[in-house]
């Protein structure tokens, strides 16, 4: 029993007929297809059917567990735009017509998504974005550009950020809409990074891009409130104990790694993988009050923000104590600290060196620590906000 102020459960037992029926699936399914996974509900199992099970927390983990043990990749690694942010949106906020357009193929994982959210003026700020969105008769006509946007060379669905109403605050004139990536207008800028692999953020232009209207989701204005639940909801996501926004090596198989070289008998990197194996466990229980959270129907609010604060730096940690004990040869892209050991098919993120070279981002992305800091101060301890002259006045009359 796991008990706390918002944590009271049992952990599900290895002969839990659901986990029995979950193992025989797998069992018979060593290598789903992604019509597979939409058919079976596992791709999203606490979703309303048709497209998920309808079930509680604890089915969740039962079978989240259960993917681990069948040595597969979960369904929101492989889309993870979608089915970790914006698709749910869909179902409080689609139409009929958009649910049936586009969730089919995003939990089949036939379609990638991405978030065309961040611009070259305005990351962390979103209430400043320039990319417009002026109505045309039953059109939009997008213009402007984004900034770092994951994925967006290989996708085929965008869920976009736009400005449709520049005389009101920058806040309220915000909306979302879907967006079909082969839609005439829209380039897409490899930015290459120090990494050495293949590239993962771009720019995305859009040049008098035409749209339906009924590509809007939910109503005009209503952007920037969606945008901050998806956001908020990525961050629970990527908040779990894997280094890279929760889905990369653990602590534990850092450690793993570290023992089977022999460096734990160096006591200065005993005492520090110690200290980040106890941030892991931290966020491992930090994982589990956010599965009580979702058993009390708590929907994502700002200690999500807490939990990827927490999770980031612990991330590159991980990384940068698995090279540094390679010694000279850890500086060489491609060289790698341990076997690539994990407990499941994790994407490019099961290559430790990758990852290390990608951890610098960990911080940045979906709010830096800095804005973290201030979500928390503002929205959790009570704090005075910073102030903004121009959260009320007209956005064009500041742009």
């Amino acid at each position: 029993m796991i008990c706390g102020d918002t944590m009271d459960f049992d952990l599900p037992s290895q002969d839990d007929s659901r986990r029995l029926a979950v193992r025989a699936w797998f069992a018979a399914h060593p290598t789903p297809s992604g019509q597979d996974w939409l058919d079976s509900g596992y791709t999203v199992p606490h979703w309303p059917k048709p497209w998920g099970l309808e079930a509680d927390a604890e089915f969740q983990l039962i079978i989240d567990e259960e993917i681990g043990h069948a040595g597969l990749m979960r369904p929101a690694i492989a889309n993870p735009v979608a089915i970790n942010n914006c698709a749910q949106s869909l179902l409080s906020h689609g139409t009929p017509a958009q649910q049936e357009r586009y969730l089919k193929p995003a939990l089949a994982l036939k379609e990638l998504w991405c978030m065309l959210f961040s611009e070259p003026s305005g990351g962390s700020d979103l209430g400043s974005l320039r990319t417009t969105a002026r109505k045309e008769g039953d059109n939009y006509i997008i213009n402007g550009q984004k900034m770092w946007t994951s994925l967006a060379d290989k996708a085929q669905i965008g869920v976009l950020v736009a400005r449709t109403d520049p005389q009101a605050p920058k806040h309220q004139g915000l909306s979302q809409f879907l967006i079909e990536m082969d839609t005439p207008g829209i380039p897409v800028r490899p930015i290459i990074d120090m990494s050495g692999y293949e590239n993962e953020y771009n720019e995305v232009f859009f040049d008098d891009v035409v749209i339906p209207a009924n590509q809007m989701l939910g109503k005009e204005g209503e952007g920037f409130g969606l945008s901050m639940l998806q956001l908020q909801t990525e961050r629970v996501a990527l908040s779990k104990p894997g280094a890279i926004w929760g889905a990369g090596p653990s602590a534990r198989e850092m450690l793993d790694g570290l023992a089977d070289m022999g460096a734990l008998d160096d006591p200065v990197v005993r005492d520090e993988a110690a200290k980040i194996y106890i941030e892991g466990e931290i966020l491992r229980l930090l994982s589990y009050r956010s599965l009580s959270d979702r058993m009390n129907a708590v929907t994502p609010g700002p200690e999500g923000a807490i939990r990827k604060m927490v999770s980031a730096p612990h991330g590159q940690d991980i990384m940068n104590l698995a090279k540094r004990t390679q010694g000279p040869e850890g500086l060489l892209v491609g060289s790698q600290p341990f076997d690539n050991k994990t407990d499941a098919h994790l994407g490019p993120f099961d290559n430790w060196d990758y990852a290390f070279w990608f951890s610098p981002a960990v911080t940045l992305g979906v709010g830096t620590q800095e804005v973290l800091k201030n979500v928390v101060a503002e929205r959790m301890l009570g704090l005075p906000r910073d102030l903004d002259p121009s959260a009320k006045k007209p956005w064009s009359e500041s742009h």
